[in-house]
């Protein structure tokens, strides 16, 4: 697509007619179809490459459709091509390290932006837990390219903290007004709990990495594997969260 309006091509695509859309829906869906009937690994990551882009088109349109039914039908389509690359992406994740934790992070907001509910946030959150892998290691830092990809999944580490930390607080508020308003039960209490703890353990890992940020040394980057700092939080925070509740 090109165009000489200095407003951003997504907003257009939002005022598009029913053909005109259908012009760029289609060849990126019958891309898919073909890349997915190759059957090869490169075709493979085409065919995801394909259906984040269709994610990412459909997620920007859903909200401005002209009744309930198309409305539905968008964000279906928008929740359907992110499963399928989220699906492809995570189980390939070297190599695509910062194509994984961005597509992770645009699921997570589509999540969040469907509905401020407790089952929403939970799985935004889990989106951004899934990152972990990507956070686990690096090979060696003597290469150029693998050095600015560090840069890279350090900007998207801080990323993925805050979208946590954001995702953890509305959790914890939404719990805390069920509990003001009936009965506290067991459950009701180790949600509380649960989101509760989870969110000093990233407050904890805040004041942690502040404290060695000044510490660290370009040396510090030398080492084989490089592991960042924020895969431990994010493997702790995972295995707490599939528990459901946490000790404190």
């Amino acid at each position: 697509l090109s165009s000489s309006s200095p407003e951003p091509l997504m907003l257009q695509a939002l005022r598009l007619t029913p053909g005109a859309e259908k012009a760029i829906v289609e060849p990126m869906e019958r891309s898919c179809k073909i890349y997915e009937s190759l059957g090869t690994t490169r075709a493979s990551h085409q065919a995801a490459a394909a259906h984040y882009q269709l994610a990412l088109y459909f997620s920007k349109v859903w909200t401005c459709q002209r009744d309930e039914a198309k409305t539905r039908e968008k964000l279906a389509a928008a929740f359907k091509h992110y499963g399928l690359a989220h699906q492809y992406f995570f189980q390939h994740v070297q190599g695509n390290e910062t194509t994984f934790v961005v597509l992770s992070l645009d699921f997570s907001n589509l999540y969040s932006a469907v509905s401020s509910e407790e089952e929403c946030l939970s799985k935004a959150l889990l989106c951004c837990l899934d990152t972990r892998t990507a956070f686990s290691s690096l090979a060696p830092v003597s290469s150029p390219s693998t050095a600015v990809a560090i840069e890279q999944m350090t900007t998207l580490a801080e990323n993925v903290e805050a979208r946590i930390s954001k995702l953890l607080l509305s959790l914890v508020k939404i719990e805390m007004e069920k509990s003001s308003k009936s009965q506290s039960s067991f459950s009701q209490k180790s949600h509380v709990d649960k989101y509760k703890n989870m969110y000093r353990k990233v407050l904890e890992f805040k004041m942690l990495s502040s404290r060695n940020q000044n510490k660290e040394s370009k040396n510090d980057r030398d080492i084989s594997p490089y592991t960042f700092p924020i895969f431990e939080l994010l493997k702790t925070l995972s295995e707490e969260f599939s528990r459901g509740t946490i000790e404190c």
